[in-house]
């Protein structure tokens, strides 16, 4: 914990006081919690986003993702009520950002991670069994349809638990403070306005079938109870 970590904590613990049963206590504590947030001129904005946590997932994608996975990660980050950004680190590396109330975004990150190996295995083992002998514009085109309904089935079932009270505007407050201009997200979507075939429609209920037999567990070092239909 840094210094200003330090300070928000002991603001937070004021204002905990600050709600009790005693008059004369809660009063102390509120003037305690306004005085250190004059003297390290911490915010209202800034100590309601106290306790909001960002965690890092490595994306498949270096610019610009495909949508089957843009829509994993948004699956994933809606089912622990958390805030997804899209980050290019550096030239050959991006990451899928999660923003929520600690620890919902280290296990939406940890969950992402893991329903995305299973995903790109999926993928391949599905490219490698029905897709050898076509092109690969179509090859591609028609595994992002696999990729798709594997993400629907695979989070059909996903929750994480209830967010506590006040999470969103934590991290809202959280949004305005570290990230207040984001632009629109470009993602890869190759069967944008086409009419699929037979063969298109056989790899969305590959994809499907797959996806039902994903498999997401929690950390060692969670106790949130994970679930994913089975």
């Amino acid at each position: 914990m840094d210094k200003r970590d330090d300070i928000l904590a002991k603001i937070r613990k004021c204002m905990d006081l600050a709600r009790s049963g005693s008059e004369h206590e809660a009063a102390s504590a509120l003037r305690q919690a306004q005085k250190l947030m004059e003297m390290h001129q911490v915010s209202s904005v800034e100590m309601l986003a106290a306790g909001v946590g960002e965690s890092k997932a490595k994306s498949g994608a270096v610019a610009r993702p495909a949508k089957w996975e843009s829509d994993l990660a948004g699956r994933v980050a809606r089912a622990f009520g958390c805030k997804l950004i899209f980050i290019r680190s550096y030239w050959d590396v991006a990451h899928w950002l999660f923003v929520g109330v600690a620890p919902a975004n280290e296990i939406a990150a940890y969950s992402f991670e893991v329903l995305l190996r299973q995903a790109l295995k999926a993928r391949g083992e599905f490219i490698a069994t029905t897709l050898k002998r076509i092109k690969k514009s179509n090859k591609t085109r028609r595994a992002d349809l696999f990729s798709e309904c594997w993400v629907y089935a695979a989070c059909a079932n996903v929750a994480g638990p209830t967010p506590p009270e006040g999470a969103k505007s934590a991290i809202d407050a959280h949004m305005q403070l570290h990230h207040p201009s984001l632009g629109e997200l470009d993602v890869a979507d190759r069967n944008a306005g086409r009419n699929l075939s037979a063969k298109d429609e056989a790899a969305l209920a590959a994809g499907r079938l797959s996806g039902r037999g994903a498999r997401l567990h929690a950390g060692v070092a969670t106790t949130t109870n994970l679930m994913l239909g089975g």
